[in-house]
């Protein structure tokens, strides 16, 4: 008899370690995933003005894509399924992190996403959230020597798209977006097509910016003061930095600016 209580005993603990031991494997992915889902909760406290700096250099070549755009949007090329179309690039500061995010309207694939820099140089991830679901479509993805964007879907999957092209032209008064569909990506075939010009496009070409946006270096197109100077940004997220901390933004600003003229001078 006790060696019948002895046992059951121990097939209750180890019952019990065994629910232990899942409970604490579920918790844990949940948490991974999670995290994975939420990375300015791991790094927003953590990141110094240097490693904010390194961020926004990382994200720089992506500066073109700034601005409001409207243009007009084709199911596929030649196609007669075609719609206006805008969308709406700026600059996030979302926790600290610096990123890029887009906005489209109407969205009819994505309608909004967020771009920020890989792990490998010249690497960028983009979160893409569906039209439809408002899920969310994870893409890898870097810039080529033609400076266009190129992201794949982590998850090749018909109904979606599978591989996004970014790029601008006419000194970055046109942008285009191309939408490729397929099984896999060996056989990926043009969806939609949207082309786009730049909200108050002027067609003059120049090398520098003609208001240096204060927190980024890109176009500035909104003046704001601080302690009686005025400033420039060239979205409404460099506009919310500024605001936030324009000591801190106006410091980094001088820094980039000595930083510049020390390249330019030793050339």
């Amino acid at each position: 008899m006790s060696h019948f209580l002895f046992t059951s005993f121990r097939w209750q603990k180890n019952q019990q370690r065994k629910k232990s031991f899942f409970n604490i494997i579920f918790l844990a992915f949940g948490l991974c995933t999670w995290l994975i889902c939420h990375p300015s909760f791991v790094v927003a406290n953590d990141l110094s003005q240097d490693d904010q700096e390194a961020q926004k250099e990382k994200l720089q070549p992506l500066q073109s894509f700034i601005g409001g755009w409207k243009g007009v949007a084709m199911q596929k090329l030649g196609g007669q399924d075609r719609w206006a179309a805008e969308a709406e690039w700026a600059w996030s500061f979302d926790g600290g992190i610096p990123a890029i995010v887009f906005e489209l309207s109407p969205g009819r694939f994505f309608t909004r996403g967020q771009i920020i820099p890989g792990a490998e140089e010249n690497t960028f991830i983009l979160r893409a959230h569906h039209a439809e679901t408002d899920t969310v479509d994870t893409y890898s993805g870097f810039m080529d020597e033609n400076k266009q964007l190129e992201f794949t879907n982590q998850v090749i999957q018909i109904s979606r798209p599978a591989r996004l092209l970014i790029k601008t032209l006419a000194d970055h008064k046109r942008l285009v977006i191309t939408l490729q569909y397929g099984s896999n990506e060996k056989r990926l075939q043009q969806g939609a097509t949207l082309g786009y010009t730049r909200k108050g496009t002027v067609f003059a070409t120049r090398s520098r910016p003609l208001h240096e946006c204060v927190v980024t270096g890109g176009e500035g197109n909104q003046q704001v003061s601080h302690n009686g100077e005025t400033y420039w940004v060239c979205c409404k997220g460099c506009l919310s930095m500024f605001e936030a901390n324009p000591e801190k933004v106006i410091a980094a600003y001088e820094a980039r600016q000595v930083k510049e003229q020390e390249k330019e001078q030793s050339q």
